[in-house]
């Protein structure tokens, strides 16, 4: 039968070890969290390559400039969320003590593990942000419209070829590429010239 002595000094044991242990402990909640957002950035990258998204310039006004606002903040965002984690998890620091003891293990344990759950808390804000932002800009860039072409060229088919240009006015006609369009066939904006 167990006393509660016994229970007492279990629990005492216990919390021994999970003081002893909470810098492992941050830095592998750091390193989940890292996962976590690569994980997300990866799967809206397939997403949107898979999906093959209008482009960035291909938006229309304001959108394609909101659009490249949220992605230049989130790539800012996920490499200091990256950086912050990172530190979290003791990857980018080493330590080297003059002349260790057991109470300088003990101080140096203990300030380790407050600097590391301060930088896995800034760290998953950087995250979390990383991630609403990706996914805000993934939602924009499917569901806002296109840019509508440059209607300021036309593409113009003769009966003996075509000419493709901006429409310009010569002696009182008006021309493609010094054609008049009084013999064209057919006159199709469009936005770009074929090459």
């Amino acid at each position: 039968m167990t006393t509660f002595a016994d229970e007492a000094a279990h629990y005492e044991a216990r919390l021994d070890e999970l003081r002893r242990g909470q810098l492992s402990t941050v830095q592998a909640a750091a390193r989940r969290w890292s996962a976590l957002m690569t994980g997300v950035l990866g799967v809206f990258g397939t997403v949107a390559f898979a999906g093959g998204l209008t482009t960035i310039d291909k938006l229309a006004a304001p959108y394609g400039t909101v659009a490249k606002v949220l992605t230049t903040v989130a790539a800012a965002t996920a490499v200091a969320a990256v950086t912050w984690l990172a530190r979290a998890s003791g990857g980018l620091r080493l330590d080297d003590l003059a002349f260790p003891s057991g109470r300088t293990l003990m101080n140096r344990e203990a300030r380790l593990a407050a600097e590391a759950r301060a930088l896995l808390r800034t760290g998953r804000w950087l995250a979390a942000a990383t991630g609403a932002l990706v996914v805000a800009g993934s939602v924009l860039v499917l569901w806002a419209p296109a840019a509508a072409p440059d209607p300021s060229k036309v593409l113009v088919r003769f009966p003996d070829g075509a000419v493709c240009g901006a429409p310009a006015r010569v002696g009182g006609q008006l021309t493609v590429g010094g054609r008049p369009l009084r013999d064209a066939v057919e006159i199709v904006p469009v936005g770009t010239c074929p090459r």
